[in-house]
């Protein structure tokens, strides 16, 4: 079980650096087309 809790570990590590990432690309506003200049299809 020790393996188990080891990628558990590990990918919560990876989210919430996924997380920050996006945190400093997109700032913590709500995405939505307007805030990304794209047009509806």
């Amino acid at each position: 079980m020790k393996i188990f809790n080891k990628i558990k570990k590990n990918f919560e590590e990876f989210l919430k650096k996924l997380g920050n990432e996006n945190k400093n690309t997109f700032g913590e506003e709500r995405l939505d087309c307007c805030t990304m200049n794209k047009k509806d299809k």
